[in-house]
């Protein structure tokens, strides 16, 4: 069933680290994600595309990788160039993103992280579990999951939002979006809602614990949320008419490489998120040629 935002679920959650090689590596070694495929380096085609398009600082050169994890797509994108600013905010945050993860036996998962220059460290309450610190940027809530937890295993991007932005998100991302509430997250000191669709990706959604200045896409630590639309601009009509949300320009589709026919746009929402809406025609990429490791599709059957 459609929404008024016409989607289907999220898509992928996206992430601006340190080192892309060293991203891929932490992932790998801390989740066994695999690598999909590495898309760039990407300049401005034209001045000001990027900032226009993207939300950089200015103009840049962009490298992007797409993992799956878990069952989860992430998309991870390093700016050489740009001017980034110092992110130093920690996870918890207003304005911060982390990934967590419910497991039987977090410790598992923590142990091949020792020699890996990560900073631990175990937490007891509410929720027996690690908070971690990864070299290239990433953090990580790794947490004991209980029994009958239907979340366990599953990869999950939290976002923190002020005081404000949090209740507009939660209340958009289910009237608007067609999420429904699936429980409660505390992790990093902050505390919210676990929502989920009908298809795809979980998210998190948390009331940050003190207030922080948002980054910008190309800043180590900015983020977005993709969700899928069977029709991209029909999405953003629509979204235009719910009010608050404005597009970056017009939605472009990629003619060359990997990922050759993705059809995308970003918005600015009313809740401060910045949100993508993307038609990713998994199964015709040209990418999976070669690849070991695929994107997870939005669900069986929508592009078929």
């Amino acid at each position: 069933m459609m929404n008024r935002a016409r989607v289907r679920g999220i898509d992928h959650v996206g992430l601006t680290v340190r080192s892309l090689e060293e991203a891929i590596h932490d992932l790998r070694n801390a989740l066994g994600a695999g690598l999909c495929y590495i898309e760039g380096p990407i300049q401005d085609p034209e001045p000001g595309w990027m900032a226009r398009k993207l939300g950089s600082r200015g103009s840049c050169i962009l490298r992007v990788a797409a993992m799956n994890a878990l069952g989860t797509n992430l998309e991870l994108f390093e700016y050489a160039g740009a001017d980034r600013r110092s992110w130093t905010a920690t996870a918890g945050e207003a304005g911060t993103f982390f990934l967590l993860l419910r497991t039987p036996r977090p410790e598992r998962i923590v142990s091949r992280l020792f020699t890996e220059n990560a900073v631990v460290r175990p937490v007891e309450e509410p929720v027996f579990g690690y908070e971690i610190a990864l070299p290239s940027g990433i953090q990580l809530a790794i947490q004991r999951s209980t029994s009958g937890d239907e979340d366990a295993g599953r990869l999950i991007g939290a976002v923190c939002l002020n005081r404000y932005d949090y209740q507009g998100a939660v209340s958009e991302l289910q009237g608007t979006f067609g999420l429904h509430q699936a429980g409660e997250v505390t992790a990093f000191g902050a505390s919210g809602v676990l929502l989920t669709g009908a298809h795809g990706a979980q998210l998190a959604v948390l009331h940050g614990h003190s207030p922080s200045p948002r980054p910008a896409n190309s800043d180590v630590g900015g983020h977005h949320v993709a969700f899928h639309a069977d029709d991209v601009d029909a999405s953003i009509d629509a979204l235009r008419l719910a009010g608050g949300y404005a597009a970056r320009g017009d939605a472009e589709t990629i003619t060359e490489g990997p990922i050759a026919g993705d059809r995308w746009v970003y918005l600015d929402s009313p809740f401060g998120l910045q949100l993508e809406l993307i038609n990713m025609p998994d199964g015709m990429l040209p990418y999976e040629a070669e690849a070991e490791t695929r994107r997870r599709p939005i669900a069986a059957g929508v592009l078929a």
